[in-house]
């Protein structure tokens, strides 16, 4: 019995209207490609069908009374079903049939038509029907493409493997019915069986109601429950790992098929062969099957387990934890299970929880307690360097053309003075090292360095170029002194007006900012200054 239910059993089914059309109507036929589903049971000898039905009127009379029977036992039981007064028969109909239903019935059968048939022949449903499940809406309107589903397995049919099939079934149909994600609302956790099935098949837990299920097993505590979730679509071949394990040990072990594989499974099942070993029982170990030396663990219950036992030995991260769990076991998605793990372990929890720890007299300090100082807390100073008013910083765009870069790794020969300046009176920077336009400094006087001739410029390996040539005396500044024109990797240079040659219209089409470190273009630049009566000095 695996209830994944929410809504209210009293009230009237709602079907899907929103999501991909068509949208279903009561008593609508199945699309054409939900059809019977034939599978084998654990034993991977028994056959059985999953028939498919979309309305209580398909189903046989007398079917339909055994499973409302069933599912009156399980709510009896009160461990996972919430309701607690049981179903009539009038309404169970309804309730489980009203979208859709399947139904596992033993044996080889091709349609509901043949259900049918085994009524009238007197069949005994406690025999041949093994389980059924629902598929429905979880929500109503525009979200009604999100679902939800009911699992019920019969009392002859435990331990067979029936619950998983099923699960298998709900998540190939689903999508087919037009439903992108499912929702299980409601999961005790004490229900162990159907915890394992869904995280076995690739669903999250994604939410937990605490103390909701008041049980019958557990009259002195309440439950909490469990909301699983999946995207619904292709299923992937990891979602079926336990599945695909077991039927690779029935090969490996009897040397033949597991019935109704076809010939595609066939195919893997020969490959898988060459891969996998199964190691016989011993009196101590049951039978394992190896992948490249390690141990292949397919129940979901027991990779918790092993992956529990590992992160406890130190409790170690998610990586550590994983790759030492790597290290002798194999198993789809490790990491999700140690992420579990660690999510569970009250250790790990009670250290995350813990507030960080300050060495004393480290404690952090308000803004004001910094910049206010007081008799007792002096102000507090910092070393900062002092200006260079003869040397630019050390920057690639500062270096001349033809010159050599400075050691930028090489320390300094002598201790460089130290100006000390309370955090209090920290002034505005002014020592700004940028080229300028000579005639906005109208009244100043400008500062510049000494460069080298162009003559001996090349473009240097940092992709900056600095040139010189004479200002016309009229400007401010000028008086035939050297003015500094940077031109920097893509950017327009600095330098505007009539007389500057690096403008935007004047610059040759491949020039310096267009390919970088070619003599060409060196050329074209030289040639430039010379039309544009700049020459050379010297």
């Amino acid at each position: 019995m695996m209830p994944a239910v929410l809504d209210d059993p009293t009230a009237p089914p709602i079907y899907r209207t929103s999501g991909e059309a068509p949208y279903p109507t009561p008593f609508s036929p199945l699309p054409p490609d939900v059809t019977p589903r034939q599978v084998t049971l654990r034993d991977r000898v028994t056959v059985a069908t999953l028939i498919p039905f979309s309305s209580p009127r398909q189903v046989p009379f007398s079917l339909l009374a055994y499973l409302c029977d069933q599912l009156n036992r399980e709510i009896e039981k009160g461990d996972t079903y919430p309701m607690i007064e049981p179903f009539a028969l009038e309404a169970f109909g309804s309730y489980w049939f009203a979208n859709f239903a399947a139904v596992m019935l033993l044996g080889s059968i091709e349609s509901a038509e043949e259900v049918q048939e085994l009524e009238a022949r007197g069949h005994d449903w406690d025999k041949g029907c093994l389980g059924s499940f629902y598929i429905k809406p979880n929500y109503p309107g525009r979200s009604s493409h999100v679902c939800n589903g009911g699992f019920l397995v019969t009392d002859g049919a435990r331990n067979r493997g029936v619950g998983r099939l099923m699960g298998e079934g709900y998540l190939e149909w689903a999508p087919k019915l037009g439903y992108i994600y499912s929702v299980f609302n409601l999961v005790y956790e004490t229900n162990v069986a159907s915890c394992r099935i869904w995280d076995a098949l690739g669903f999250k837990r994604i939410g937990r109601v605490k103390g909701c299920g008041n049980l019958r097993s557990s009259p002195d505590q309440l439950v909490d429950a469990i909301i699983f979730g999946r995207d619904l679509g292709p299923e992937g071949e990891d979602y079926v790992s336990e599945e695909r394990f077991e039927k690779i040990k029935f090969y490996l072990k009897h040397g033949k098929y597991p019935n109704g594989a076809d010939r595609a499974e066939k195919s893997r099942l020969r490959s898988a062969a060459t891969h996998y070993k199964l190691l016989p029982a011993t009196d101590t170990e049951p039978e394992k099957l190896m992948l490249k030396g390690k141990e292949v663990v397919a129940d979901p219950q027991k990779q918790y387990e092993v992956a529990r036992k590992i992160h406890l030995h130190n409790h170690g991260g998610i990586n550590k934890t994983t790759a030492a769990i790597a290290e002798k076991y194999h198993w789809v998605r490790i990491k999700e299970t140690v992420g579990l793990v660690i999510r569970n372990c009250p250790d790990c929890k009670d250290v995350s929880k813990a507030p960080a720890q300050r060495p004393e007299g480290s404690g952090r300090r308000s803004d004001a307690s910094l910049s206010q100082p007081t008799a007792d807390k002096p102000e507090r100073a910092f070393s900062v360097p002092p200006p260079q008013s003869d040397q630019l910083p050390i920057s690639p765009e500062n270096y001349s053309i033809g010159s050599e870069p400075p050691n930028m790794h090489q320390p300094h020969s002598q201790p460089q003075p130290q100006h000390i300046a309370p955090v209090t009176s920290m002034g505005p920077v002014t020592n700004y090292q940028i080229p300028v336009d000579p005639r906005i400094m109208d009244g100043m006087e400008p500062s510049y360095a000494d460069f080298m001739q162009p003559s001996q410029s090349s473009i240097s390996q940092y992709g900056s170029a600095v040139l010189k040539k004479q200002l016309p005396s009229h400007i401010p500044g000028g008086s035939g002194r050297p003015s500094q024109m940077v031109p920097h990797g893509h950017h327009q240079p600095l330098i505007t007006g009539p007389t500057d040659i690096f403008s935007a219209a004047s610059m040759p089409p491949s020039g310096m900012n267009r390919g970088r470190g070619r003599v060409s273009d060196e050329e074209m630049l030289r040639q430039r200054l010379m039309n544009e009566g700049y020459g050379p000095e010297g």
